[in-house]
This record gives structure tokens, C-alpha cells and sequence, in this order.
């Protein structure tokens, strides 16, 4: 294989300067745009995109290719997406796209053109340790990592993936890219799913699942009827907005009662929780510990905190014991497990334990 590199590129600042990045480290770039399914994608934004590709052969003289990945993304992806929602979860999609569809699809042109190595504008580090195990670390940057988004990653993967970012600050990328006069320097970041569209969460449920959404009641812990709701799949949890609940404090969403369709709410205080159970669980390293201590983070902007972690039989499932209570465990949200900087992995919350059980 060549000293080469398939780069995902999206057209934004991110994935433009780190083919700039690999050019001057002296790889091979071989840009490749992943055109992923997105709700009501039209032609409209083609005219920007190819500006982007221009202004890419510009500053680092690659070319650029393209490969359809909607129909990868939307069997792989936007179903089990729906399917989460069924179920009363509140999905992470982007922790799935990676390693079934980003980061195959990449592998895929990869070995098609004899290329050694795959990358993308992540903001996440990797590095070989001494006994040959490649290692996920969080960037630099701790305000802009990435490495949650990536905790579905494998040796295979990592092995033959560059993330020329990772050791960069966010507020130097956007200046190199000013420097060099590219639009893409002024362009504002993604928030949301990429494949909304620009459209909320709830008209995407609304619109692809309106089955779902059965109305019923909002109770409290007690049982108590307070109002009504307009289908589970609309909330999660920690929610405040939506309930419409007068009351003298706000009304938090505690709990998705999907068994008697009911809305669980209660006040602040009554959102902590220090056990849950993860499924589904990926180990970076492949080797699968029984017990262990380490890091976790519950969400892409939760903080970190301490945890044990207890295997459950022969299963990948854990039972994860925080030290404190920590409030809006959701249930198809990802927790993932650190060891200082390095990510060793993560599963799916799929159960919150109530604190007297």
C-alpha cells in the first residue's frame, strides 16, 4: 500500500484543513465526500459544496470524490434510529454511523486504491502503545473532543486511522483557515443530527414515526395525574421545556413509563441517580473485564465522573455505580469509560436503577 489516506470530507472548516494537514505532512490525500441520507436534501446547497471542493483542490491540491452512503445510512442508521425511538430511548446516532458507515465506507475506497490509512476532521488522538494495542485518546482541545462520538471504534479501525486534528486547538484551525481565505472559515458549526436537515427533532419524529406518538397521560411519582402528552418519543429526560405544567417549581422529566404510556415528571431534586445499566458494550482494547474503575461520561456534554463497573454474568451489559447521584441518565444515550485521556470504550444506557433498589 501506498503512503496514502482516504479523508472524509464534509465540506466544512474541520475536514478542509486537515487535508491541508496531511498534504504537508507528505500523504497521498485522496478527499472523499460521503453523501449521507438527510431529510428533504436538496440541490440548493450544491453550489456551496462545490465552492468548498474548489477552495479544497486550492489550498492542498486534492481532488475530490464522491460515494452514495444513503442507502448505508438509512438501513444502518435512520431505522435503528426509529426503532430507538419506539422503544422510549432517546438515540445517539452519530456513536452508530461511525464504525458501520463513515468509517467502512472510508476502509471500503481505502483498499479499492491501495491507500494505508483513513481519516477524518475529528477532534480525537490516536496512539500505539508499547504492547501494540492502539489507544483512543481525547484531543487537545478538551472543549472541542470528540472521542465520545467514537467510543464504537475498533483495533482494525484505529490501526489505519490518522485524526491529523486531534493535537490542534479549534481557535487555531479557524485562524489557518481565515489565513488562507476560505469561506469555510465563517461557517457556522453543526448543532444538530446532520441528517435533520435543518429541521427539530420532534418534526423528524412526527414526520417518520408519527405512529408512535400516542398521546397519554403525564403523572407524577405518586401516580397522580397532572396533564396529558403528546407522545413519548417528543421528550427525554432532564426535559423542561413542553410539559405545560404549572406549578410553583418546574416540572423536570424523571422517567418514559412506555408499559402504561405515561410521562413521569418531578422536580429537580428528584432527577439524581447513582446506578444504571449499560448494554452492548464495546471494549477498544477487545479484552473484556469482569470489574473495573475508571471514568464515564453520560452524554457528549456531561462531565466526567468516577464509576465502578461490574459485568453482568457472561454478557457485555454492566451495571455502572457512580459515587454521587447524577441527573439525566437516559436510556439510549451512551455512556462511555475513560481512563484518564484514553477512551477504553462504551455501551448503551438501556436501564436507570432507582437509588433504593
Amino acid at each position: 500500500m501506498t503512503r496514502g489516506v482516504a479523508l472524509g470530507f464534509s465540506g466544512g472548516v474541520d475536514s478542509t484543513l486537515a487535508a491541508v494537514k496531511l498534504t504537508e505532512m507528505d500523504y497521498q490525500v485522496h478527499a472523499v465526500h460521503l453523501n449521507m441520507w438527510k431529510w428533504g436534501a436538496e440541490e440548493a446547497g450544491e453550489t456551496v459544496f462545490q465552492q468548498h471542493a474548489i477552495e479544497l483542490q486550492q489550498v492542498a491540491g486534492v481532488q475530490l470524490a464522491s460515494i452514495d452512503a444513503s442507502e448505508s445510512m438509512r438501513k444502518l442508521v435512520i431505522e435503528d434510529f426509529n426503532q430507538q425511538l419506539s422503544l422510549g430511548n432517546t438515540p445517539s446516532p452519530c456513536i452508530r454511523c461511525n464504525p458501520l458507515v463513515k468509517f467502512k465506507l472510508l476502509l471500503d475506497y481505502a483498499d479499492a486504491h491501495d491507500l494505508q490509512y483513513i481519516a477524518t476532521g475529528h477532534y480525537a488522538r490516536v496512539q500505539r502503545a508499547e504492547d501494540g494495542q492502539y489507544q483512543l485518546l481525547r484531543a487537545l482541545d478538551h472543549s472541542k473532543d470528540q472521542s465520545y462520538m467514537l467510543c464504537y471504534l475498533t483495533q482494525a479501525i484505529l490501526s489505519r486511522t490518522l485524526f491529523p486534528l486531534g493535537q490542534s486547538q479549534k481557535t487555531e484551525i479557524k485562524q489557518t483557515a481565515h489565513d488562507l481565505g476560505l469561506s469555510v472559515s465563517e461557517q457556522p458549526e453543526s448543532q444538530d443530527l446532520c441528517f435533520l436537515n435543518q429541521h427539530s427533532y420532534q418534526e423528524f419524529v412526527k414526520h417518520f414515526s408519527p405512529d408512535i406518538l400516542v398521546p397519554g397521560y403525564i403523572v407524577n411519582r405518586q401516580g397522580e395525574v397532572l396533564g396529558r402528552h403528546e407522545g413519548l418519543a417528543l421528550y427525554t429526560i432532564g426535559q423542561r421545556k413542553g410539559i405545560r405544567i404549572a406549578a410553583e417549581e418546574a416540572y423536570y422529566v424523571i422517567e418514559k413509563d412506555t408499559v402504561n404510556n405515561q410521562l413521569v415528571v418531578g422536580f429537580l431534586n428528584e432527577l439524581g441517580k447513582k446506578q444504571m445499566r449499560v448494554e452492548k458494550t464495546n471494549w477498544i482494547s477487545g479484552s473484556i473485564p469482569d470489574e473495573y474503575e475508571c471514568d464515564v461520561k453520560i452524554r457528549y456534554r456531561a462531565k466526567i465522573v468516577p464509576a465502578r463497573l461490574e459485568r453482568i454474568g457472561k454478557s457485555n451489559d454492566y451495571e455502572v455505580h457512580f459515587r454521587e447521584e447524577l441527573r439525566d441518565i437516559t436510556p439510549g444515550q451512551f455512556a462511555v469509560f475513560y481512563r484518564n485521556d484514553q477512551v477504553l470504550g462504551g455501551g448503551m444506557i438501556s436501564k436507570v436503577v432507582s437509588n433504593n433498589v
